[in-house]
């Protein structure tokens, strides 16, 4: 029997990638793993201490390196996990990637929530430049994306995915 390619959780910081995972992982007994929990556990230090340590470039190498060798179910990427064009390639032959399409104002509270000093590109940014940033990636996110998943859809969707 075949196995089923991954599937990739993908979107904006807040839209629900990690919740999305871990429930559905849990509902249908499947292996889910964070990519950025994965790393931070790897690395000895959470995500902001890389990024002001080692900086973000090797952050997102430390990504690619953990797309490559992370074998799971279910797998809740960070937001910038596939901008570069080779992680981009790697997930589109690898995995289904699935968006998370959350409205912005709906991850703008997420973060603010949780502390914007969790996530390195919120530290210290106002509304309006997340807003930026999230319709900068916008429309990667939609290119990159095999298929979109709402609040409404995205258990069903993974659930057909997977089994």
């Amino acid at each position: 029997m075949e196995m089923k390619k991954p599937v990739y959780l993908y979107g904006f910081m807040g839209s629900g990638k990690s919740y999305w995972g871990r429930k559905a992982a849990s509902d249908l007994r499947l292996r889910f793993v964070d990519l950025d929990e994965y790393i931070a556990e790897h690395e000895h230090m959470q995500i902001p201490e890389i990024f002001a340590v080692k900086g973000e470039k090797y952050f997102r190498s430390l990504e690619l390196t953990a797309l490559k060798t992370v074998h799971a179910d279910i797998i809740s990427l960070g937001g910038g996990a596939l901008l570069s064009p080779e992680a981009a390639a790697y997930a589109k032959n690898n995995a289904v990637v699935v968006l998370i399409d959350t409205p912005f104002e709906t991850c703008y509270e997420r973060v603010k929530s949780d502390g914007a000093d969790l996530r390195p590109n919120a530290a210290g940014k106002s509304f309006e430049e997340l807003h930026a940033l999230y319709k900068s990636r916008e429309t990667h996110y939609r290119n990159i994306a095999d298929c979109i998943a709402t609040n409404e859809n995205t258990l069903k969707l993974i659930k057909e995915l997977t089994l």
